[in-house]
């Protein structure tokens, strides 16, 4: 299993991100203040991220068009970040 850094495995920081985005409501994000540091950094109007942990929030509550409206790419992370939380899994358990 890859590790995410020298102390926490990935599937942990996965296993979180998946938690907070499907407790936290994708309308509570939306209400939040503009934090893209690369909008405000280089004066763009918007990034290719922009709007992706907005949009992974309402991919994982099942309101994908909502999602595809808050950044496109959320077809690829999504179902991506699914794909190595199981992979770590079944690493895990191939391990035991």
């Amino acid at each position: 299993m890859a590790l995410f850094s020298k102390q926490i495995p990935r599937w942990m920081v996965l296993s979180l991100a998946l938690v907070v985005f499907v407790a936290v409501p994708p309308e509570m994000l939306s209400r939040g203040p503009d934090i893209c540091l690369w909008k405000h950094l280089f004066h763009l109007a918007a990034c290719p991220a922009c709007g992706s942990t907005r949009a992974l929030a309402a991919f994982f509550h099942g309101h994908i068009t909502q999602a595809l409206a808050y950044n496109r790419n959320v077809m690829v992370t999504g179902p991506l970040m699914i794909a190595l939380l199981v992979q770590d899994f079944i690493s895990g358990f191939k391990r035991l």
